[in-house]
């Protein structure tokens, strides 16, 4: 995520705003190096600052239910975006079979109210299993589809949120492709929007669809990204932007010997395919449970984290191991370390476009993960006689 709309968005929930968030070293004998992500990018018609979409899965071992968090974010200086379609890794399998009705996510997003002066303004709700045999969805369908895709979705999903009371679905249709599950959904132009509202960020959930590959090494979650040109889409500026998973992905803390000063821990960042040497993590912690941000939990709290200001480790070393310290605690605190969406591979996307086509790879993030949370009570008072 661009640092500067976080720091945007503590400030209004410091304010009392209820709204949400998001957030990449030459390549190596052990694997592909990562590095700080610029910010910019590459710059295309469209989008003159990159966007991006990453994706954060609760769990990284293979042949485990992947239940993936979504984080697109756009600057609002970038045209609007049209369409998102999204290819999971090769590799991993799906279940496209949950009844209609059926809750399987929860959405949570900001967007620019251009007819309100600009103002930030939040919309959240669950993502449902939607009916494709729906008129409201198959005239949806019949305009978002690309032109390989099946008569009828496989599957649609439908983010139900809502904006100052008005009801906003967005509707997210899935279907198999070769080796891919695609997610393709479009977004009106703000022209035609309620509020003339800019998706500037969405936070969404899928659960119970996408497992894990079987075997160990380097996956990626792809999105083709396509910009409007006033109120029509522009195809020939799509642009892709890409997630790393790394199969397994092992990610710990714990506590270590100190002084009563201060509190230490160390832990441990392993990634398939990726040279963690350099890479510095988030150190999140509150006085309640899971302090650090989380794309697995849609909301300002899960994609800011509980932490104004969390620490920073230095660069791991060549084994993926850091170590950090804090003063002593004075209440039960909670500690719990991130991988920042903000590393990506050096030397850009790997491989080509899962379309088969020449589209712009704009930059590829490393996927985001969290360690366990360990909690640190305050000292004992020692007892004079």
């Amino acid at each position: 995520m661009n640092k500067r709309f976080r720091v945007l968005l503590l400030a209004l929930a410091t304010a009392g705003l209820t709204v949400a968030a998001v957030a990449s070293a030459g390549q190596a004998k052990q694997g592909l190096a990562v590095q700080a992500r610029a910010g910019t990018g590459k710059n295309f018609a469209g989008y003159t600052s990159t966007p991006e979409l990453a994706v954060q899965q609760a769990s990284y071992k293979l042949g485990a239910a992947a239940n993936p968090g979504f984080v697109f974010y756009s600057a609002d200086t970038n045209d609007a975006t049209a369409k998102m379609t999204i290819f999971s890794p090769s590799g991993y399998t799906s279940t496209l079979t949950q009844a209609p009705g059926s809750t399987v996510g929860q959405a949570y997003a900001i967007v620019k109210a251009n007819a309100l002066g600009g103002a930030l303004l939040p919309l959240a709700g669950p993502v449902v299993v939607g009916n494709p045999a729906d008129p409201a969805l198959v005239a949806a369908y019949a305009h978002c589809k690309s032109a390989s895709d099946p008569a009828s979705p496989q599957q649609v999903l439908v983010l139900n949120t809502s904006l100052q009371g008005a009801a906003i679905q967005v509707p997210d249709f899935i279907n198999v492709a070769g080796p891919y599950v695609t997610q393709e959904i479009c977004l009106t132009p703000p022209a035609t929007t309620p509020f003339q509202a800019q998706v500037i960020l969405a936070n969404f959930t899928i659960n119970g669809a996408f497992t894990n590959g079987a075997s160990a090494g380097p996956y990626q979650w792809s999105t083709d990204l396509t910009p409007y040109s006033g109120t029509v889409p522009d195809p020939a500026s799509t642009v892709e932007v890409r997630t790393y998973v790394g199969l397994p992905t092992s990610f710990t803390l714990k506590r270590a010997r100190s002084k009563p000063s201060v509190v230490k821990f160390t832990g441990k960042l392993a990634v398939a395919g990726i040279n963690t040497a350099g890479l510095k993590l988030d150190l999140y912690y509150s006085t309640s449970q899971k302090p650090a941000a989380n794309f697995l939990n849609p909301s300002l709290v899960g994609l800011t984290g509980k932490t104004k200001k969390p620490a920073r480790t230095k660069g791991l070393k060549a084994n993926g191991t850091f170590s950090i310290t804090r003063p002593k605690v004075k209440k039960k605190t909670y500690f719990q370390a991130r991988l920042e969406d903000e590393w990506t591979l050096v030397g850009g996307c790997q491989g080509p476009s899962p379309t088969g086509l020449p589209i712009p790879c704009l930059e590829e993030l490393l996927s985001p993960t969290n360690t366990n949370q360990v909690a640190v009570k305050p000292p004992r008072k020692t007892r004079h006689h």
